[in-house]
């Protein structure tokens, strides 16, 4: 077992810092380091469509469906601070190449995996590639483009692309598994991956590495116990009780470890998140923000699509066209996101769009408990994705401006965690209340109360934020 105390890294030598990027040359690294970003977040949702046919496949139970979906996501939300410390640390170019080869290679795993346990651990290294190349795109969008109001338009686009991802995967996942079988959803990785990494290796510049020398390996490796913990207690509690042994010291090692990593970081010479940031309520309520939208839209989007296919019998190609309202009004919204940047304060973006969606969440429920008319699902679920996509781009920007430049590295792969957490643990509850209700309808109403309340709070988080940052501004 590898120490987890803190140890000297070796940094190389900082290169010199690149001239400005021309005009081409910034179009060009933005889609090249997005083709990889749309890759990670995709593999997020993709999988949610193929869930019946690896249950039939593979003879998976809902438990160890939810692990197939929360193995990567675990292993991402683990680990992708430690891929923006790394960014920050080596350079996000390099960072971005290597994550990116470990994803492919997993991918290509995930493809000929055999069973469920194979299947599983093969999702988590392909998390850890996410893990350590997601946050790396971002500071690459970052230091690439070095005007104010050009970035916010390239984190905007970034933004957009990356919820069109999550919107896609269950369209085209539903057109891969019907045509292809399930194993597609993962090997067409392979190819779009190998295309990105040269694209990348050749046309990205390489960015300035940090002269640090420390790593805080025990922090990483408490704040991964931590949530390893709980991801396990929550997905097993359903089917071995509350009373096992197995689910209460996962819980008891899940509280001790979030003690553990307080007192560590605090006596940490080199925090992997400096502890003043804590101390800024607009970066706190941002990343609440996020972790608790995650929450509620993969817990719903994992209960929706064993429901669509549970209770109306559709294929996986069914499944994705009926949630194309998703993929629409994410894209849709992030344009109008992109619009009204400048016009509209972030705030009231956020805080309006997701109490949208947190209105929307109950009437997609209602829509289909009720087997109303198909356009009036569409359009609650097409409510919900604007009122979502309206929240991501400003929010993404608040916690950047919140950071130094050097640092946003570690400020983007902190959001991620924090919303790649929320996921993990929607999922994991939406898994729970399947096994726990049979009845699909009951799932899916536990489900949608869920997420109803928890977007509700990241209104008022976001009202919070907005409040905080303009007593700052007075200061």
């Amino acid at each position: 077992m590898s120490d987890c105390r803190s140890v000297s890294v070796p940094v190389p030598l900082a290169v010199a810092a690149p001239s400005r990027a021309t005009k081409r040359e910034q179009r060009l690294t933005l889609a090249l380091v997005a083709v990889g970003m749309f890759m990670a977040v995709l593999d997020s949702t993709i999988v949610n469509v193929a869930l019946p046919a690896m249950r039939t496949s593979l003879g998976a139970t809902v438990a160890e469906l939810a692990w197939i979906v929360d193995a990567y996501t675990l292993s991402f939300a683990a680990l992708i601070l430690a891929g923006g410390a790394l960014s920050d640390r080596f350079g996000a170019k390099r960072v971005y190449l290597a994550g990116l080869a470990l994803f492919v290679g997993a991918s290509a795993a995930c493809g000929v995996a055999s069973s469920v346990a194979i299947l599983v651990a093969a999702r988590f290294v392909q998390g850890m590639g996410a893990a350590l190349f997601l946050p790396a795109s971002l500071a690459i969008v970052r230091s690439t483009f070095d005007v104010p109001a050009e970035r916010a338009r390239a984190i905007a686009v970034w933004a957009g692309i990356a919820s069109v991802a999550v919107a896609v995967g269950p369209v085209l996942g539903g057109i891969l598994v019907d045509d292809l079988g399930w194993r597609s959803a993962f090997l067409i990785n392979v190819p779009t991956g190998a295309v990105a990494f040269a694209g990348a290796a050749a046309l990205v510049r390489a960015s300035v590495a940090r002269d640090v020398h420390h790593f805080d390996w025990a922090g990483q490796c408490v704040g991964a116990a931590a949530l390893g913990a709980l991801c396990f207690a929550v997905i097993e509690l359903p089917t071995r009780g509350a009373g096992a042994t197995e689910v209460r010291a996962a819980l008891l090692i899940a509280a001790l470890a979030a003690g553990v990593l307080v007192v560590v970081e605090r006596r940490a010479r080199h925090p992997m998140v400096p502890l003043a940031w804590f101390r800024n309520r607009v970066f706190v309520a941002m990343n609440l923000m996020g972790s608790l939208v995650y929450v509620g839209y993969f817990g719903l989007l994992f209960v929706l699509s064993l429901y669509l296919h549970g209770r109306f019998g559709m294929s996986a190609r069914q499944i994705g066209l009926t949630l194309l309202p998703f993929a629409l009004s994410l894209s849709l919204g992030n344009l109008l996101s992109g619009k009204l940047h400048g016009r509209v304060r972030p705030v009231t973006l956020m805080a309006n769009g997701l109490a949208m969606a947190a209105l929307a969440i109950p009437a997609i429920a209602l829509a289909l408990a009720l087997h109303a008319r198909w356009p009036v699902v569409w359009i609650a679920m097409a409510a919900f994705g604007t009122g979502t996509a309206l929240s991501v781009a400003p929010m993404i920007a608040t916690v950047l401006e919140q950071v130094p430049a050097d640092a946003a590295g570690v400020a983007s792969g902190f959001l991620n965690a924090a919303r790649q957490a929320g996921s993990l643990l929607g999922v994991a509850v939406a898994g729970a209340a399947t096994i726990l209700l049979p009845d699909l309808t009951d799932a899916l109403w536990a489900v949608a109360a869920l997420g109803c309340v928890a977007y509700a709070i990241a209104a008022l988080a976001a009202r919070t934020a907005g409040r905080a940052d303009a007593a700052q501004r007075r200061r």
